[in-house]
Parts: C-alpha cells; structure tokens; sequence
C-alpha cells in the first residue's frame, strides 16, 4: 500500500430504542429509528439544523454543541447517509490572506467544526449504524447522545437508548478468559480524559493532568509490562491481581457502556487465560471494522457513502 494513501476505519454498532410506556403499544426500537433519522432528514430539508449540547444538564465546564448538517434518505438502499457537526471551543486558529501576511481571526467568517460522517440502515430491525471514524471530530458517545435527544425530547417517543458495538469476539469472554494480565499498552488524546467514565479516567489517568497541562501533547502513551524473562519451563507466573482487577474493571464498563470504547487511539492487552496460555485483547483491531484507503480523508458525504455501501450492506445481511 503506497504510504501517500491515508486510511479510513469504519466501525458497526447497533441502537435499541427504549420506548415510554404511552409509545410502547404503537413504537418499537425499529419505528422509533426511522422516526428518529427521517425526522433530521426533514429539518435538513427546510434548511434548519437542531443544535443540541451533550453536556447542557453536567458540571463540565465546556459545552460540547452539535448539529446535523446533512441527512439525505436513499430510498432504494434503505439507508440514510448523515452528517453531524461538532462546533469547536478551543482556541480557534488564525487565517493568513492570500497574497500578504496579513492574520485575521476566523470569527469574521465563523465557528470551526469537526465532521464525523456516519450512516443508517432500516432494512431491519437492528437499527444499524456505520461511523467514519473522526479521532477529532464527534464520536459514537456524541452520535447516541444526539439520536437519544431526539427520540425523548423532540419526538417524545423513547426514554433512553441502549448502544451495542459489533466485535469479532465478545468482551464478556476475554473478562472470563484474562486471569493474569502480562502487559499492557494504551494510547489516548489528553483532552479525552475528561469526557469519559471517571472510573476509567480514575484508574488509568489520574495525575496525568499536570503532565497534559505542561507539555501539552498531542497523545498521551502508556505501557507497562509484567513479564518475567527467563522463567523456567512450567514455573507458574506470579499473579499480577492489582493490573488484573483493573483491566476486568475496565472491560465490565467497555461492555456495559460501549461508547467509551471510542476514547482510546489504542487499548491492547496481553493476558494469560486460565490454562496458562497467553491471549491478546486489541480494543480497535476486535472491533467489527473496514479499513479503506484514499488519497485524502477529507472527504464528502457521498464519496464516504459511496466507499463503504457494499461493506455496510453485507453486514447488515450477516446480522440476519
């Protein structure tokens, strides 16, 4: 693969609408989905867009505001291609005009935001969804959190939606597998640390504040490793309980709370099972993903759509 190409990872998840009780004799999860996604179709069609916060109703300090800025429905392939907007806080960089040296704030023109394409399938029931992932752009907890508003708040018809990540192999079975973690290796972005479940945030990254705040890195890396070089044939590892509690922790929210998983550039683990045989947990790599290659990722909506259709449809029918 030439090294000039950039790569495009597309990941599969499913969302279980909860309907009220008042909507649960006329709405199931399926009709609610379809509700939900025509529904933004719609207002993008008047040329208007639903701005909602995530964090409107927490004590984090910054709001994260975002916004369906395209939603077309094609009819023939049951499906609905989507683009939802995130309107960047931070410092916002500046513009040098053309043909001077002259710096203007881009405010003259506008907000800054990230893009994260992402695409619907109602020829089932599962309410599948296919995301582009955007490392700076919104991300699946942002795509639930946006859908979950409008089904409750917009359309009263759901009070809260389960999110189901599609994986290779299921985390339930490397939580009764791990019985002896031997390394470990995570990579993530500083300012992640702060939007995820603060049991995570805790057992991982507590401390780590300073070192983000004085150096300012783009990523911060963390490995460490427990095995003993050398050991002798059929001499029993010593167990490693504290890394060990940590990481089935870790998972048991990864499965409880799929959308955190999104967090991380990076999560492996290498662990011993319960036959003494050592195992890899690669947190991306066992997700259900397709890797494309293009010649830039700034791409549209349709030429995003237009990679993955093929993909996504044959995995939709694999579900079936």
């Amino acid at each position: 693969m030439a090294s000039s190409l950039e790569e495009l990872k597309y990941f599969f998840y499913s969302l279980e609408f909860k309907p009220f009780a008042k909507t649960r004799d006329t709405h199931n999860s399926h009709a609610i989905g379809k509700e939900v996604f025509f529904e933004l179709a719609n207002i993008k069609k008047q040329g208007k867009a639903l701005l909602i916060d995530r964090f409107e109703n927490s004590d984090k300090k910054s709001s994260r505001e975002l916004f369906i800025s395209n939603a077309t429905i094609i009819h023939a392939d049951r499906k609905v291609r989507l683009t939802i907007a995130l309107i960047r806080k931070s410092r916002k960089p500046k513009v040098k005009k053309k043909n001077s040296f002259h710096i203007e704030d881009l405010d003259v023109l506008g907000d800054i935001v990230e893009v994260t394409h992402f695409f619907y399938d109602f020829s089932t029931s599962q309410n599948v969804i296919c995301v582009e992932r955007n490392s700076n752009g919104p991300n699946i907890k942002d795509i639930e959190y946006y859908l979950k508003s409008v089904a409750r708040d917009k359309l009263e018809l759901a009070r809260t939606a389960d999110l189901t990540i599609h994986m290779k192999d299921t985390i339930e079975n490397t939580i009764t597998r791990m019985k002896n973690v031997l390394s470990f290796n995570i990579k993530i972005r500083p300012s992640n640390i702060s939007l995820m479940d603060k049991r995570l945030a805790d057992n991982y990254f507590s401390g780590f504040d300073i070192v983000s705040s004085m150096y300012k890195p783009q990523f911060l890396r963390f490995e460490a490793f427990f095995k003993r070089q050398g050991r002798k044939k059929n001499e029993e590892r010593a167990k490693n309980k504290i890394a060990t509690s940590m990481f089935s922790d870790a998972l048991s929210i990864f499965n409880k709370k799929p959308e955190e998983t999104e967090y991380f550039e990076q999560f492996d683990v290498v662990y011993e099972d319960g036959k003494g045989l050592e195992d890899t947990f690669n947190l991306l790599n066992d997700k259900m993903v397709v890797v494309k290659y293009v010649e830039s990722d700034d791409i549209t909506l349709k030429e995003s759509y237009n990679l993955i259709e093929k993909d996504f449809s044959d995995f939709v029918n694999s579900l079936q």
